[in-house]
């Protein structure tokens, strides 16, 4: 039986380990990668961006939103298609696929771009 293609955005690994409250800049679902705005307000991310953490709630634009920002955080999340399969592709870093997030049950659509393994330093994500 295939998995299941059912993204939710990442997800703690275990208990987490810090949550803080930052002044959403927009439309933020729970599992949404985060940047922070030249303003200082979270914003979902897209590819590329630095991340600030992974957002813990819904928000909507200038609402507090609780974001899991501790650097050592583990998280779980969904790839995008089957280019992750092999042994050779742990410790490869990866960029997300930025999505607009599910507005009636207000999770997040986010994942792990699996075209974008590479040992490049600078892209998001690290598998592990």
């Amino acid at each position: 039986m295939a998995n299941r293609d059912m993204p939710q955005g990442l997800q703690p690994k275990g208990m987490p380990l810090r949550s803080n409250k930052y002044k959403a800049g927009g439309t933020i679902y729970p599992g949404d990668a985060v940047k922070l705005n030249s303003d200082g307000k979270a914003v979902a991310a897209s590819a590329g961006d630095a991340l600030c953490g992974v957002s813990a709630s819904y928000a909507v634009a200038d609402e507090n939103v609780m974001v899991f920002d501790d650097p050592a955080q583990l998280f779980v999340v969904q790839a995008d298609a089957s280019d992750v399969d092999s042994q050779t592709d742990i410790n490869l870093n990866y960029d997300i696929l930025a999505t607009a997030g599910d507005s009636a049950y207000r999770v997040s659509r986010m994942e792990l771009d699996s075209s974008t393994g590479d040992v490049t330093a600078t892209l998001q994500l690290k598998l592990l």
